[in-house]
């Protein structure tokens, strides 16, 4: 039986790894669903692939005015016979646990899209949150472990771990590829510290200094970091091998290009981009560290590094650049375990169980 399902999200954002998932269950999803946004961010680049997907999108331009989302809520449940909520993240949870306490009837799930955790005033009234949420959803087992030690009633909680799907991403052909004869390493991710994108440029200085002039590192994302990284890497007079390219839409036709993927972040609640250079039949380096291992079995399907210590990722870098078989054979080995366990196919079947059991 269809479920009618409101998914709230912050904004359109599908750069963002949220909103991007969002999409595909959306879209691949055998129930009616409706889409409220609480901010407009990024609807030039995104709302017209939502509208094209969902029943009805509907925007609360109230900023943090809890009083009228929640009227505006209150109307698009009772018009569209909402059966479930889906929501995340600090303002979205408040949201869900209102509507909740007005429509008991209502189904609250609750997505748990990373390890971090709120200051102690919003912990104190997520745990008030929590006791109406029918059912949490954990992206990883790495996320699932860390939530429970900062809310233990969660261990007594109705909850799923499903992992984040994402199919091949398409190569637009209108775009040149130009595959130059540099080694070519590859990052996507927001520019913040977290992503520790400043390893990346220590392992470069450090195969500056090694003479390892062919490889180049393309930085694909932006962030509050961004200038930082880049005052950094005119420090190590590097700017002619590291390339910051800014958000890119276009990622398969980067990764088309990208001979590896590097994925330095050391809380990665799971990794999408990971696993969208997996699906592409790229090797992959990443750290040893959150949910990562999950995603890659060292020297079989990526290799796991220490996320600080950046001759560990030279290291690996240089192994792949001077074994083609191994980087060859790992990159296969990702796409298949990519296939198998990280698929949208995967990913939206196991959503559609569990809205059928609750």
């Amino acid at each position: 039986m269809r479920k009618n399902i409101l998914y709230i999200l912050s904004s359109y954002n599908r750069f963002s790894g949220t909103p991007k998932k969002t999409f595909d269950l959306i879209e691949h999803s055998n129930n009616k669903s409706f889409l409220y946004v609480w901010s407009t961010a990024y609807s030039n680049e995104f709302k017209d692939g939502f509208k094209n997907i969902t029943e009805k999108i509907f925007e609360g331009n109230y900023g943090r005015n809890l009083l009228n989302h929640i009227k505006k809520l209150i109307n698009i449940i009772d018009e569209n016979n909402i059966e479930i909520i889906q929501t995340q993240f600090f303002f979205g949870e408040l949201l869900g646990g209102i509507l909740k306490a007005l429509k008991p009837n209502i189904k609250l799930i609750v997505t748990f899209e990373g390890a971090m955790s709120a200051g102690f005033i919003k912990r104190n009234i997520q745990k008030l949150i929590y006791k109406k949420v029918d059912a949490f959803i954990y992206i990883s087992k790495y996320v699932k472990t860390e939530k429970e030690k900062v809310f233990s009633q969660l261990k007594q909680s109705e909850t799923l771990i499903i992992y984040n799907g994402t199919d091949k991403l398409k190569v637009d052909e209108t775009l040149a590829i130009n595959k130059e004869n540099n080694f070519s390493l590859l990052s996507v991710s927001s520019l913040i510290n977290i992503k520790n994108i400043d390893v990346l440029i220590d392992m470069m200085q450090l195969l500056s200094i090694n003479k390892q002039q062919d490889i180049h590192l393309f930085i694909a994302g932006d962030g509050v970091h961004k200038k930082e990284l880049e005052a950094k890497v005119k420090a190590h007079k590097i700017e002619n091998r590291v390339h910051f390219l800014g958000r890119q839409k276009a990622i398969g036709n980067l990764l088309a290009k990208a001979d590896v993927l590097v994925h330095p972040c050391y809380i990665e609640g799971f990794g999408l981009s990971v696993v969208e250079a997996m699906m592409a039949e790229k090797p992959v380096i990443v750290s040893n560290s959150g949910a990562l291992p999950e995603i890659v079995e060292h020297k079989k399907t990526g290799f796991l590094v220490n996320p600080f210590k950046a001759e560990d990722w030279q290291k690996a870098i240089l192994e792949l650049k001077k074994n083609k078989d191994l980087a060859n054979k790992i990159a296969k080995n990702a796409r298949i375990k990519a296939e198998q366990d990280f698929s949208v196919k995967n990913f939206v079947n196991n959503y559609n169980l569990f809205y059928q059991k609750l």
